[in-house]
């Protein structure tokens, strides 16, 4: 059992990223609510209450991530050990991967309780609302406090402080790696870990990379519908072109995977471009430092940026970077994937009287 864990530890951890996303969205545009709206430092404003539950949702996303994960290890009684792990590795700075190590720590132990106690039936409604939870939140936070929690504070430390002391190219080289994972596999696990480094950066209080993941995510589906509906639709089938339209939508509503029914049918040609479409956007906005406070909301995040024009300028460079590099690439005439149908034996014969 315990094996199982960490041969599914990517399941795990996507899991709990998905739970925290949510409160990610909601933290940043909370916050940038009340940077529209104005006097946060006023105790009593609208600005300041927005600031103030904005604030709420970022120190409450490590807890959520945390449970997430633990959840999805061990079941329910994962859930509060989890909140209480999660939201200590915010306090001591230890952020993403404590919380991560925290988790996996709170699985492995309740799925090992769960296997080696007693089956009691006198102890059976103890277990999973005393005993799994207590053990686990105890014996996870002395681990995070003493053990993992400071070389761990410190590395992130080390990183952030790398990050900030890069000159403009520095950080355009640093930011077209980020939005390469972003771009390579169209929202899928890769796409995620670049998210779940993002998210640390923003647990940190830093949001530029935050800013250059929104462009990196939102330029392929638009790149592939330029290169489709303007530059080169002669070397495109009528179903991709109707595909580029839709994916135009997707673009704008920060939907990664409106590239993929392209990839999927070109993957050689439509992924390098892809990838490095993503890695120019996200590289431009590091090194612009355009900064936004959300982590996801496609054109709706756009007024939340700190320079609204630049990052514009930023995702369309990348999107007319993946669609070049696909119309140069693209041969002249369209790819067509043949469907085979398969035809029924002449000689089978379906028997009715024996059904």
């Amino acid at each position: 059992m315990i094996k199982n864990i960490f041969k599914n530890f990517r399941q795990h951890a996507l899991t709990g990223i998905s739970y925290m996303i949510p409160v990610i969205v909601i933290g940043g545009f909370l916050t940038a609510i009340a940077r529209l709206i104005g006097n946060v430092d006023v105790e009593g404003s609208v600005g300041y209450y927005f600031l103030t539950a904005g604030g709420v949702a970022f120190s409450l996303m490590m807890s959520v991530l945390c449970a997430g994960i633990a959840f999805s290890i061990c079941g329910k009684p994962g859930i509060a050990p989890g909140v209480v792990a999660g939201y200590l590795a915010t306090q001591i700075n230890a952020s993403f991967i404590g919380a991560l190590v925290s988790a996996f720590i709170i699985g492995v132990l309740i799925v090992t309780m769960q296997e080696k106690l007693p089956k009691h039936k006198a102890l059976k409604s103890i277990y999973p609302i005393v005993v799994y939870p207590v053990i686990a939140a105890i014996v996870s936070s002395l681990v995070l406090l003493i053990v993992i929690g400071p070389p761990i504070a410190a590395a992130t430390q080390i990183v952030v402080d790398f990050f900030m002391g890069l000159n403009t190219s520095s950080r355009f080289l640093f930011g077209f790696m980020m939005g390469a994972m972003t771009g390579f596999d169209m929202g899928g696990p890769i796409n995620k870990i670049q998210f779940a480094v993002v998210s640390a950066f923003a647990a940190s209080g830093y949001y530029g990379p935050a800013a250059g993941k929104n462009a990196a995510a939102m330029s392929p589906p638009l790149g592939l519908a330029i290169s489709a509906l303007i530059l080169t639709p002669h070397k495109y089938t009528e179903e991709e072109r109707e595909d580029a339209k839709v994916a135009i939508a997707m673009s704008l509503c920060q939907v990664t995977e409106g590239a993929l029914p392209f990839a999927f049918k070109d993957p050689k040609r439509v992924i390098p471009a892809v990838t490095i479409g993503s890695g120019v956007a996200h590289g431009l906005v590091l090194a612009f430092g355009v900064t936004v406070p959300v982590l996801h909301g496609g054109v709706f995040s756009i007024p939340l940026t700190s320079n609204p024009l630049i990052w514009i300028g930023c995702y369309l460079a990348g999107a007319v970077v993946t669609a070049i590099i696909v119309s140069v690439t693209k041969p002249k005439n369209p790819v067509y994937i043949e469907e085979k149908e398969e035809d029924l034996d002449e000689d089978f014969e379906i028997n009715i009287e024996n059904i």
